[in-house]
C-alpha cells in the first residue's frame, strides 16, 4: 500500500488510516508487518507482527522525534539524524501535541477494526490489531522515559495506558474466542459423552475423539499464538485456554455417571489428558519448581495443577480395579494413606504419575537424578514462547555445571559450529537490531565463555580445568610467547582473550593517537604497556580468576611472556587489536625486563546454585548480557542446544522422531507416546503404590467417584466377587 511521505504529519497520518480502512473493505484483512525476531519480547513485551499501519506512524514518529531532539530515543535501531525530516521540525510541545492527537486517530481505527474482527470471529485481524496497540503503547512508554527532553508537565500517559488497556482488552478477546472455540465445537462428541451407553466405546480399542482434537488443536493454537502475538500475552492467552478446558474435562469426569462397559474409557481418557497436560505445562513455567507444582508463581499454573490432582483422584477411584480398593479400604479409612494431605511444597503426584523417569512420592527435584532434572529444565526452554536466557544459564550451571561440563568435552574433541556467514540469513524486518543474525561461532568459545565469566573457581577446576589437565600438555602450546602473532586460537583460548579485546576500547583510542602524533615503536610499546598495567584491575569477569588456574597447571616447556598466562593473554588481545599498527611487531618481541610485575587484588568469587535461586540467577545473566561476547555466547549455545541431539543423547533420550512436527504423527502421539496407552495394555498405572501415597483425599469424595461407577440394581454383569466387593465398600462408607 502506497503512502505519502512528505507533508504534515497529521494529514498524512489521516490518509494513511484511511487507505487502512479502505484495505480493509476490499480485503477484509490487515497489512502485517514483521518486527524483527531479536526485539520480539524483552521487557516491553513486543509483538512479532504490526499492522502495517501502526508500523509506519511509529516511524514517523521517530523521524519527527530525531528532527526536535536531535537524536533518536533508542525505539528504532540504525535511525539517527540523517533519517529525521527535513525542514520546520517544530518544538517539543508541538510534537507531543501531535503524537496525542495521532494516537487518538489511530485509537478510533483499531476499535472500528476490533470491531469488525469479533463480529466475524477474524483471528488474523484481532492478532493484527493487539500487535499495533502492543507496538504503539511501547514506543509511547520510550518517548515517556525521556522525561528530561519532553517539556515541563507534558507526557504521554494517557495515551500509553489507554494502548495499555486495549492490549489488555484484546487479549482477553482472543483468549475469549479461543475458548468458545474449543467449548462449543472441540470438546463436543455425542458418542463419547454417552456414558450409560452398555456398549464400549469403539470397541474398547481407543479412547474419546474429543480429547485426542483437543490436544491438537492445543497443540496447532500454541504455535500459532507464539508467532502472532507478543510472547507474554501468548503465553496468558494459552494459559487462560488450557485452564478454561481443564474446568471443563473436570467437571465431566467427575460428575460422570458410567456403565461398565464404558468405564475403561474414563480411565483411559483421563491418563490422555494428564500426559497432554504435561507436554503443555512447561510453556507456562518458568522453572522446573513450578512445573512440578513445588512452588507456583503464576496463579493459573496453581489452578491448573490443582485440576490435575483431581482429575487424578477421579482416576484413582474410577480406574483402579474394585479387588485393589478393597485391599486398601478394607483395613480401615484412617490406615489410608491417599487420605492423608500432601505436605505443602512437595511434588505434584499427578506430574510423577505422567513422567516415566519419576517415582510416585518424589518430594523434590533435588531428589531427582541429574539427568532427570535437567531434562524438565530443557522441556521448559523448548517450549517458551521467546529466549528465556536466565533459564538456559540454569540449564548450563545446574548440579555442578552437570550440561556444561559435558559440553566442553564433548566439543573439544568434535569441533562444533552454528550460525550462517551469508547476507540472505540478515533480517529486513521493522526495528531490527542485529541480534536476530547470528554469525557462523564456535560452540566450544561460546560454552567456556559462559562458564568463565559466571562460574566460580570451583565451575572452572571443574569442567575447563579438569578437562585440559587430561589432555597431555600439547593444549598448553597456544600460550608460548612466539604465539602472540598467532591468530588461529583454540575455541577456549578465544573466550579469554576476546572479552579482553573487547574492553581495550580506551587503549586503543589512545595509542590511535600516538600513531598519528607519531610516536616510535620503542614509545608505542612503552605506552602500550603502562596502560595495560593501569587497566589490569578492570578485567572482565572471570579473566583474573581463569589466567591464575591455567597458570597454576601449566606444563614446564610452556613459556608465555613473563612467564604470566594473564600478561600473555592481554598482549594477545592488544596485537590483535593493533595487527595494522607499527606497535603489532614490537609486541612479538617484547623486552621482558620491561614488564614489571603488577599485583592485582583478587575478589573471591562466590560460588552460586542458581538451580535454588531464581534471582541470582538472573543477575548472573544479566551480566552477561551487558557484554559483546556474553550475549553472542548465549545466543550459540541456545542455537546448539534447542537444535541439535546433542543434549538429548548426553541425557539418554530417546531422539524425536523423524515425522513428529507433522500433523499425523502429532494427531495420534503425546510427545513420543501414542494415545491410548491404557486402553492398549501398554501404560499398566500401578493401583497399589498411587492409593498408598498422601493425596489429600477427602473420602466422602473418594464414596462418590467410587460409587458413581458401581452397577445400578441390575448386576447380572457381575461376577460374585464383585458384588461381595460392592457390598463390602458400600457398608466401609456408610459411616462416612
Amino acid at each position: 500500500m502506497e503512502v505519502m511521505e512528505e507533508g504534515n504529519l497529521l494529514d498524512r497520518v489521516s490518509i494513511l488510516l484511511q487507505r487502512d480502512g479502505d484495505y480493509y473493505e476490499q480485503h477484509q484483512s490487515v497489512l502485517q508487518e514483521a518486527i524483527c525476531s531479536g526485539i520480539a519480547g524483552g521487557a516491553l513485551d513486543f509483538p512479532h507482527h504490526a499492522s502495517f499501519a501502526a508500523v509506519k506512524l511509529v516511524t514517523w514518529w521517530e523521524q519527527q522525534y530525531i528532527s526536535i531532539f536531535g537524536a533518536p530515543s533508542g525505539l528504532i535501531h540504525g535511525m539517527d539524524s540523517s533519517n529525521g525530516e527535513i525542514g520546520n521540525a517544530g518544538s517539543p510541545t508541538e510534537f507531543v501535541t501531535t503524537v496525542c492527537t495521532c494516537c487518538s486517530q489511530l485509537m478510533v481505527h483499531l476499535h472500528n477494526l476490533s470491531q469488525e474482527a469479533l463480529d466475524h470471529a477474524d483471528l488474523q485481524v484481532l492478532t493484527s490489531t493487539l500487535g499495533a496497540a502492543a507496538l504503539v503503547a511501547n514506543a509511547l512508554w520510550i518517548y515517556n522515559h525521556h522525561k528530561e527532553r519532553l517539556p515541563p508537565g507534558m507526557s504521554f500517559n494517557n495515551s500509553l495506558k489507554e494502548y495499555q488497556s486495549m492490549r489488555e482488552a484484546l487479549a482477553e478477546r482472543v483468549l475469549d474466542l479461543h475458548c468458545r472455540l474449543t467449548s462449543l465445537y472441540v470438546l463436543q462428541d455425542a458418542d463419547c459423552l454417552d456414558w450409560e451407553n452398555k456398549h464400549p466405546f469403539f470397541e474398547s480399542e481407543r479412547g474419546s475423539f474429543v480429547v485426542q482434537m483437543w490436544w491438537l488443536y492445543m497443540e496447532g493454537t500454541r504455535q500459532d499464538l507464539w508467532t502472532t502475538l507478543p510472547p507474554k500475552t501468548a503465553q496468558r492467552v494459552f494459559a487462560g485456554m488450557l485452564n478454561e478446558s481443564l474446568t471443563i474435562f473436570t467437571a465431566r469426569y467427575s460428575q460422570a455417571v458410567t456403565s461398565i462397559a464404558r468405564l475403561p474409557l474414563i480411565a483411559n481418557d483421563i491418563c490422555n489428558i494428564l500426559r497432554c497436560i504435561a507436554h503443555l505445562l512447561p510453556a507456562l513455567c518458568s522453572c522446573a519448581k513450578e512445573l512440578t507444582g513445588e512452588k507456583t508463581i503464576s496463579q493459573v499454573v496453581a489452578h491448573i495443577h490443582h485440576k490435575c490432582h483431581l482429575l487424578l483422584t477421579c482416576l484413582l477411584f474410577r480406574g483402579a480395579p474394585l479387588s485393589t480398593l478393597h485391599k486398601i479400604f478394607f483395613r480401615g479409612l484412617d490406615k489410608v494413606e491417599c487420605f492423608k494431605p500432601v505436605p505443602q511444597g512437595d511434588f505434584s503426584p499427578w506430574f510423577a504419575f505422567v513422567t516415566d523417569d519419576i517415582d510416585y512420592g518424589t518430594k523434590s527435584v533435588f531428589d531427582l537424578t541429574p539427568s532427570s532434572a535437567i531434562l524438565l529444565e530443557l522441556n521448559i526452554l523448548k517450549l517458551q514462547p521467546n529466549h528465556s536466557w536466565c533459564l538456559l544459564l540454569k540449564l548450563l550451571m545446574m548440579r555442578d555445571c552437570w550440561v556444561a561440563f559435558r559440553l566442553m568435552k564433548y566439543v573439544f574433541d568434535n569441533p562444533c559450529y552454528v550460525g550462517k556467514d551469508n547476507d540472505e540469513s540478515k533480517c529486513t524486518a521493522f526495528m531490527c537490531n542485529g541480534d536476530c543474525y547470528l554469525p557462523t561461532s564456535s560452540v566450544e568459545q561460546a560454552i567456556v565463555n559462559v562458564v568463565i565469566s559466571v562460574g566460580s573457581e570451583k565451575d572452572v577446576k571443574g569442567t575447563l580445568i579438569h578437562i585440559l589437565e587430561r589432555r597431555g600438555i600439547a593444549w598448553a602450546d597456544c600460550l608460548g610467547k612466539m604465539q602472540v602473532w598467532n591468530q588461529k586460537r583454540p575455541g577456549w583460548l578465544s573466550a579469554l582473550v576476546i572479552p579482553i579485546m573487547d574492553f581495550m576500547d580506551p587503549v586503543i583510542k589512545i595509542i590511535n593517537q600516538a600513531i598519528k602524533d607519531d610516536a616510535t615503536p620503542a614509545q608505542l610499546t612503552e605506552l602500550s604497556i603502562a596502560l595495560l598495567c593501569q587497566c589490569c584491575d578492570c578485567l572482565p569477569a572471570g579473566t583474573y580468576q581463569a589466567a591464575r588456574l591455567l597458570q597454576d597447571i601449566l606444563p614446564a616447556t610452556c613459556q608465555p611472556i613473563a612467564g604470566s598466562v594473564l600478561i600473555q593473554l592481554m598482549v594477545s588481545a592488544l596485537y590483535a587489536r593493533t595487527i595494522e599498527t607499527p606497535l603489532a611487531e614490537a609486541l612479538c618481541n617484547l623486552d621482558e625486563d620491561i614488564l614489571a610485575p603488577t599485583k592485582i587484588d583478587e575478589v573471591p568469587r562466590p560460588s552460586y546454585n542458581l538451580e535454588s535461586s531464581q534471582q541470582i540467577c538472573e543477575l548472573q545473566v544479566s551480566q552477561l548480557l551487558l557484554t559483546r561476547s556474553g550475549r553472542m555466547s548465549l545466543k550459540v549455545l541456545y542455537e546448539f542446544i534447542l537444535k541439535d541431539y546433542w543434549i538429548l543423547k548426553t541425557l539418554e533420550q530417546p531422539i524425536p522422531h523423524v515425522n513428529s512436527a507433522t500433523l499425523l504423527f502429532t494427531m495420534f502421539h503425546i510427545g513420543e507416546h501414542p494415545f491410548d496407552e491404557v486402553l492398549q495394555g501398554t501404560w499398566k498405572p500401578d493401583w497399589d503404590e498411587l492409593l498408598n501415597i498422601p493425596l489429600g483425599v477427602d473420602p466422602r469424595m473418594a464414596w462418590e467417584q467410587i460409587s458413581s461407577r458401581l452397577p445400578r440394581p441390575d448386576r447380572d454383569d457381575m461376577s460374585r466377587h464383585d458384588i461381595t466387593v460392592v457390598d463390602t465398600l458400600t457398608n466401609i462408607f456408610e459411616s462416612v
